[in-house]
């Protein structure tokens, strides 16, 4: 239920005209894409604290709704995704506090020895996953690459802007580029994870000013 009930917020607007809670069109698709990059990672989250692929999914739409009925303002926030890991990871929480009642005093005392660990200190701890993750595909980067792909990605250069600035060619800061590319591609390939999430992942330490990233 909570799927199609999503998906009914989602589409609302675009098959009827109706703007649901005053949503505007922009927001809605910003809306859509913030879903599709970071559903997947959110539901691999989620199946860490419930061990259950569909009870994961349910945790995470539910997250997704609440987060569309009640904190649509940011829908464009550099800090969504970090607010969505704490919001799921709540949520896993509380679904498993749920289920204690089946489970001995022995079992509760250490249940409650994991689930009780401070909000702040298991946001540090994820914030600090993410950046592990990000710190070795960037450590991949060959020093020109990563200086190339620092400053078209992060600093927001064109490529004319790159080449003068290095005194290189467009060509060869494109060729930096793909090879940059490339290089993050087969990393996230190999973390099972997509490539749009790892360059996410990147943007959200950059703009939260903890980007391990000096070249």
């Amino acid at each position: 239920m909570l799927y199609f009930k999503l998906i009914y917020l989602c589409t609302l607007q675009a098959q009827t005209g109706y703007s649901y809670m005053h949503i505007q069109e922009p927001l809605y698709s910003d809306f859509q894409k913030l879903f599709r990059l970071h559903y997947k990672t959110l539901c691999m989250h989620a199946y860490k604290y419930l061990a259950d692929a569909d009870e994961s999914q349910d945790a995470v739409q539910e997250v997704f709704v609440k987060f569309w009925e009640i904190k649509q303002e940011m829908v464009n926030d550099k800090n969504a995704l970090y607010y969505l890991i704490t919001a799921v990871r709540n949520n896993c929480i509380s679904r498993l506090r749920k289920k204690v009642h089946t489970i001995s005093m022995e079992d509760e005392t250490v249940f409650n020895k994991i689930t009780d660990t401070p909000l702040e200190e298991e946001e540090t701890k994820e914030t600090a996953d993410i950046q592990t993750l990000v710190d070795e595909a960037l450590a991949l980067l060959p020093p020109k690459c990563g200086a190339i792909f620092r400053m078209s990605r992060l600093d927001k250069l064109t490529y004319q802007q790159i080449a003068t600035e290095l005194g290189i060619s467009i060509k060869t800061v494109e060729n930096q580029m793909g090879k940059a590319i490339s290089i993050m591609r087969e990393f996230a390939r190999t973390h099972y994870i997509p490539l749009s999430v790892l360059l996410s992942l990147i943007y959200f330490l950059e703009h939260r000013g903890i980007l391990n990233f000096y070249v």
